[in-house]
């Protein structure tokens, strides 16, 4: 949906309005159908959620990973990262073990 939003505000910005398709949106009189405030309604959920998610990535950043044939895979976090008290947990331990099987499968 918010890709649906990125592209009607490049047209709004970029085109000037000529009318409305009569359909799924908008009715014969132009005003919105239940339809397009659905539609309105999961574009702002979505663009709140984008909102906590960057939030939350400022609070505890993603740890980073790369490859490259020479040195293989490699994984560093920051000291922020949530990844980061999960790596100091004793051998053995089901959060351990839990990123332990994240390692496996990002490899």
């Amino acid at each position: 949906m918010l890709t649906l939003q990125n592209w009607l505000s490049f047209y709004e910005k970029n085109y000037v309005c000529v009318g409305r398709v009569i359909g799924r949106f908008y009715g014969e009189d132009g005003l919105p159908t239940p339809a397009l405030t659905q539609v309105e309604a999961m574009i702002t959920r979505g663009l709140e959620a984008n909102k906590l998610e960057l939030q939350e990535k400022q609070t505890f950043p993603p740890c980073n990973a790369e490859w490259s044939s020479a040195r293989g895979s490699r994984l560093w976090c920051s000291q922020k990262s949530s990844w980061n008290s999960s790596l100091a947990l004793a051998p053995g331990s089901l959060k351990h073990a839990c990123y332990r099987l994240t390692l496996q499968f990002l490899w």
